[in-house]
This record gives C-alpha cells, sequence and structure tokens, in this order.
C-alpha cells in the first residue's frame, strides 16, 4: 500500500497533538510510518505530553521516543 504522506501527518497531528485518534483508529499500514514521522518531527515534551494525556501509551511512546524495533 502506498502511503500518503498527507495523510501520515495529520493521523500523527490527531494522534500526538490533539489526541482525536489513537493508533488503533487509523490503517494499520500507516503505525509504523506515523510513529517514524513523529520521532523526528516532535519534540520529547511533545511526546511526554501525548503520553501524559493518555493518547498514545507507554508501549506506543517507546516504539517512538526510543525508535524501537516495532516501528
Amino acid at each position: 500500500m502506498a502511503i500518503i504522506n498527507s495523510l501520515k501527518i495529520a493521523y500523527s497531528t490527531a494522534i500526538y497533538r490533539h489526541g482525536t485518534k489513537t493508533f488503533p483508529d487509523i490503517m494499520s499500514a500507516y503505525v509504523a510510518p506515523v510513529k517514524e514521522y513523529a520521532a523526528v518531527t516532535y519534540t520529547s515534551a511533545e511526546l511526554d505530553r501525548a503520553l501524559a494525556n493518555g493518547w498514545i501509551t507507554e508501549d506506543e511512546y517507546a516504539e517512538t521516543a526510543g525508535g524501537g524495533s516495532d516501528v
């Protein structure tokens, strides 16, 4: 499946900055690209805020911030 860049960015914004979507809400093909995009785009403070607000899980945080093998 081709990844549409604007959709990847929109999903990332909705998950990490606004908390209006979660990873189960998005197409599975976009999960890794969204985490990769967030890892290089958002600050540690933004990732921490998403975690603190419950917008992402601890595993999702680790996979994003740590660049884990599940990304």
